[in-house]
């Protein structure tokens, strides 16, 4: 790439940041691997160009944009980025998506996303989220070495991304791929279990027929199996909880409501291959004595079990 090219590519770039806040030559030398006297004389050159760059108390900017969005909207789209922000994710591309993002939005909301945007650290599977974005969009295979979180196997696998996930529990990157290598069938992935990961050039083509939201209906999380209804006890005191609108919806139902406040709720779930509830386990653990599993026997059991050995581990 020429020198030319190479400083095209980065007035464009510093054109963007200061359209997105103020910076000091020493921020963006640093940002961009370069001098500040080189940031000087980049600077002049957007002028040059008829760039409005705007210096207060050494620090550069571009006049400021209005909002196009309505406060509903810029609301929805603060709360998108602030997903991804939670995600801790810091791969460049998705750094600079979050970045445009804060850009539509009013202050106070633009100064906060985007300093919480700069606080993401790098890490070693932002490789891995570039090559999946890849692979999902070009409909490339990917190939990787992937951990098997339970079994502790390691195994390539030549994956067909269908679609890429954030867990709602934990916000972790998934994808559902099709494994062409040993299962021959749908199954989750998670990111952060693949290494030596790189681009096939085999093609693939997603049937038509297949729906992601469909295929994770009733899922807690990212897990897909087998349906399974599950019916609670709730007392009142988090009663509220279960019928309040909230990102469970669709995932359950009152069946019951009691004079005293307490509910019976059916769950939506699904187990996993080994036929375990790994997930909505997790969910019904996490209220404690405050609700108890009805039915089915076995779910009751499973609940039962995991207590009582979570009982002895502080007893000893």
């Amino acid at each position: 790439m020429s020198r030319n090219t190479v400083k095209a590519q980065r007035l464009r770039e510093i054109e963007r940041k200061l359209g997105l806040r103020p910076y000091g030559t020493r921020e963006l030398a640093a940002a961009f691997g370069v001098s500040a006297r080189t940031i000087e004389r980049d600077l002049q050159d957007l002028r040059d160009m008829g760039i409005a760059v705007e210096e207060h108390d050494h620090r550069y900017s571009l006049p400021s944009q209005p909002s196009a969005l309505n406060d509903v909207e810029a609301l929805a789209v603060h709360s998108a980025a602030r997903l991804l922000q939670h995600t801790g994710i810091g791969e460049r591309h998705y750094r600079q998506a979050m970045e445009k993002l804060a850009g539509q939005l009013p202050d106070p909301a633009r100064r906060t996303l985007l300093r919480a945007t700069e606080a993401l650290p790098t890490q070693s599977q932002d490789r891995t989220l570039d090559l999946v974005a890849q692979a999902w969009f070009q409909s490339r295979v990917l190939r990787c070495t992937y951990h098997g979180a339970r079994s502790g196997s390691e195994r390539t696998l030549n994956l067909e991304v269908w679609f890429y996930e954030l867990n709602p529990r934990n916000l972790d990157p998934y994808v559902i791929a099709y494994d062409r290598t040993h299962a021959l069938e749908l199954r989750v992935y998670k990111l952060a279990r693949m290494t030596q990961v790189r681009l096939l050039p085999d093609r693939y083509v997603i049937p038509e027929a297949f729906d992601p939201l469909e295929h994770m209906s009733g899922a807690w999380g990212i897990v897909i199996g087998e349906p399974i209804e599950v019916d609670v006890a709730v007392s009142a005191e988090v009663a509220f909880w279960f019928t309040e609108p909230n990102s469970q919806t669709g995932r359950m139902e009152v069946l019951d409501r009691h004079d005293d406040g307490s509910l019976v709720v059916r769950l939506y779930a699904h187990t996993t291959k080994d036929g375990d509830i790994h997930e909505l386990l997790s969910f019904l653990l996490g209220w404690g004595s405050r609700i108890k599993v009805l039915a089915p026997v076995a779910v009751q059991e499973r609940v039962a079990e995991e207590l009582r050995a979570a009982a002895q581990v502080y007893a000893s």
